[in-house]
């Protein structure tokens, strides 16, 4: 079962910055996943949320800023722990770090309803640039249309289904949802990850990992049920 620094060390670090994917690695993760925005000005940048509320208590939207109004927020402000200033990365950056030791990227693109239109011809370009990175990443997505644009421009791209809102009921239409787009894994919220549902989706053919996982004798759990993967914010959950 493969451990995923969800947003970087985000336990140790602030989520998504510099020092926390600088941290993961320093903790031996080889496994990441991060969420890509765009920039007014067209920069692809690592962020979870579309604005800044939560993490620099700002109301700036990033599709509104452009990159350099964008890296003067700080974007640790909201980690008591270390709230020392640190600036949204641009996803070059992250990947400059992460890159050189990953074995499987996981890039969460945020666009729902296509408020980044183009963002998945951009985020290929990034990818296949950089040679090898193809073979080790795939796209997750909550938005549905994001997923069906990525199939269209690549057949290649390892996809994701990622479940929002879901319940037991919903598995099936979710899992027929993931297979019209393609997608070779499933990711799903901890409260559905049961032996049964987990079960139902691998027979179905595809690799699940749950997110977000923070209590070891979760991860564990999890691990004996046969989840592939876990999303958590302490790289060294296993460990600990």
């Amino acid at each position: 079962m493969r451990v995923i620094a969800h947003r970087g060390a985000s336990g140790y670090a602030p989520e998504n910055t510099l020092k926390a994917f600088r941290l993961a690695v320093e903790m031996g993760a080889a496994d990441h996943e991060f969420d890509v925005h765009r920039t007014r000005d067209g920069v692809l940048v690592v962020h979870h949320d579309f604005d800044l509320k939560r993490t620099a208590g700002s109301p700036a939207r990033i599709a509104e800023l452009a990159y350099p109004e964008l890296a003067k927020l700080n974007a640790a402000a909201h980690f008591t722990a270390d709230p020392a200033f640190q600036p949204v990365p641009r996803l070059d950056e992250v990947l400059d770090v992460i890159g050189p030791t990953a074995r499987w990227l996981n890039f969460e693109v945020k666009n729902d309803g296509n408020v980044y239109p183009g963002i998945e011809r951009e985020a290929l370009a990034c990818i296949a640039g950089r040679p090898g990175m193809l073979g080790r990443s795939l796209v997750s997505s909550f938005d549905h249309g994001t997923l069906e644009r990525f199939r269209a421009l690549s057949p290649e791209i390892r996809l994701a289904y990622l479940g929002h809102g879901l319940s037991t009921v919903l598995l099936a239409p979710a899992i027929r949802k993931a297979r019209a787009v393609g997608a070779v894994n499933f990711h799903m919220a901890l409260r559905l990850a049961f032996r049964t549902n987990v079960g139902l989706i691998k027979r179905a053919g595809f690799e699940v990992c749950i997110y977000t996982v923070n209590e070891k004798k979760d991860a564990l759990r999890l691990r004996e049920i046969g989840v592939d993967g876990i999303f958590s914010n302490y790289p060294d959950i296993l460990e600990k």
